[in-house]
């Protein structure tokens, strides 16, 4: 998934957390890297998986992006910003280190979603995308004259002449 264009870089996503590229292997050391390394926690690999399926989930989610077109560039902006605030919220969540890390994750998450709503905006007004899915329509048949009594079902509009005759069915007490 990282052969996509617009997919995030490490750097990319580790400007939403800086706290997370802390050097963890040098004793005494606070320098924030900019990035995820070997040093960090997570890894550079365990970043990048969370990167790959952030990608993944968001092309399952929006469906294929448009590559071209007036709007191509804004959908990849909004693509990026999409994954990498989505993949800081998953990586605060997978690592925490103290309960404040849950408040970080819900700030996180609520940008990723934005963001989310963002490039599905942006989508449509592009015309591509995925259609929302809409509650399927169920077309029946008239039920006929003998299966349907009750008001409303139609039968009070039978055809003069037709010889059937509209009764008001009689329920039992």
């Amino acid at each position: 998934m990282a052969g996509e264009p617009w997919a995030p870089t490490l750097p990319d996503v580790a400007r939403h957390i800086p706290r997370r590229t802390r050097d963890t292997k040098t004793p005494g050391s606070d320098q924030l890297l900019g990035t995820f390394t070997a040093s960090t926690t997570p890894t550079s690999d365990q970043a990048q998986a969370v990167i790959d399926a952030v990608v993944g989930t968001l092309l399952a989610d929006v469906g294929p992006l448009p590559s071209s077109g007036a709007l191509v560039q804004d959908i990849q902006t909004a693509a990026r910003a999409a994954a990498e605030w989505r993949a800081a919220a998953d990586i605060e969540v997978a690592y925490p280190l103290r309960d404040a890390d849950l408040v970080v994750y819900d700030q996180l998450n609520a940008r990723a979603a934005d963001a989310l709503a963002t490039l599905k905006r942006v989508v449509a007004q592009a015309g591509g995308g995925q259609a929302d899915v809409a509650t399927p329509y169920w077309g029946f048949p008239a039920p006929p004259p003998w299966g349907d009594l009750s008001p409303g079902s139609g039968i009070e509009a039978l055809p003069a002449g037709s010889g059937q005759v509209w009764e008001e069915p009689v329920w039992p007490v």
